[in-house]
């Protein structure tokens, strides 16, 4: 009778979960063997069979701060549009450099290829999203192939990417910010390397969809990879501060904000 009773509410878990569909949290699941290396799923309700679409998300903090964590509506608002929504946590300056951390977004989206029969993700809608130093980080994945390339995958896979005003040209950057030194040192050579601009003229690259106040770097880096026949589209912040476009994604708290968040949405939509 015990046994029975294990099997039928064994039977009934799994088709809550699987069937009917009861949304999925998990936190802190391993990525890689540094603690750092973690991410939290949001996974929307699924049926048996079904394949969803995936955003993985890079947090901001100046590339030694921040935390998966602060995802603010986000998770609640794609979610609820039929995405799995993946937060992740990546190895912080000073104990790793810019292009550890680039790794590690890599490593994150293999985690998501790797698991996309268990968790039901559709490995053709992999789209990546970061604000500030994670949005500077999922262009760089994004835009030099070489970062997933080390992990076997082509940047291909990449659907799409949300950049919430990171940092593209990092001489541009630097310059303007000078405490980020710390962060790339002072060789500009390694500046442009690291900067995404440097590799907008490549082919082939994932639509993207670029949230910011507006500057020259911006609109180089939009007219050098339209020129090579890549698809970028612009929302341009008026009121809301650089912390509040992405506290505010997800939500209709303001005006902009609920524009922002419509803009974003269509823009995946047309590709999801």
């Amino acid at each position: 009778m015990v046994i029975f009773l294990i099997v039928v509410i064994g039977i009934t878990f799994y088709f809550f979960q699987h069937v009917s569909g009861q949304e999925v949290k998990e936190s802190n699941l391993k990525y890689g063997n540094n603690r750092m290396q973690t991410l939290d799923l949001f996974t929307p309700k699924v049926r048996n069979g079904e394949k969803i679409p995936v955003i993985i998300y890079a947090h901001g903090g100046g590339w030694g701060g921040g935390d998966k964590s602060n995802v603010s509506a986000k998770p609640d608002f794609f979610t609820k549009k039929g995405y799995s929504f993946i937060s992740i946590n990546y190895r912080l300056f000073p104990k790793a450099t810019y292009e550890e951390m680039a790794n590690d977004i890599t490593n994150a989206i293999k985690w998501v290829y790797d698991k996309a029969n268990h968790y039901q993700f559709d490995r053709t809608k992999i789209n990546l999203m970061g604000h500030s130093a994670g949005g500077h980080l999922i262009m760089l994945v994004a835009s030099n192939p070489t970062y997933l390339n080390k992990v076997g995958l082509s940047p291909e896979i990449i659907n799409s990417v949300v950049n919430i005003e990171g940092p593209l040209d990092l001489t541009d950057f630097i310059n303007r910010f000078g405490r980020y030194k710390k962060v790339f040192g002072n060789d500009q050579e390694v500046w442009k390397k690291a900067s995404p601009i440097s590799y907008a003229a490549n082919k082939n690259l994932p639509p993207m969809f670029l949230i910011d106040h507006g500057n020259h770097s911006i609109e180089r880096f939009m007219d050098t990879t339209t020129k090579a026949d890549n698809t970028v589209a612009n929302f341009k912040a008026r009121s809301l501060s650089h912390s509040e476009l992405t506290q505010l994604l997800g939500t209709t708290k303001t005006e902009e904000a609920t524009n922002m968040t419509n803009a974003v949405f269509e823009f995946l939509k047309r590709l999801n």
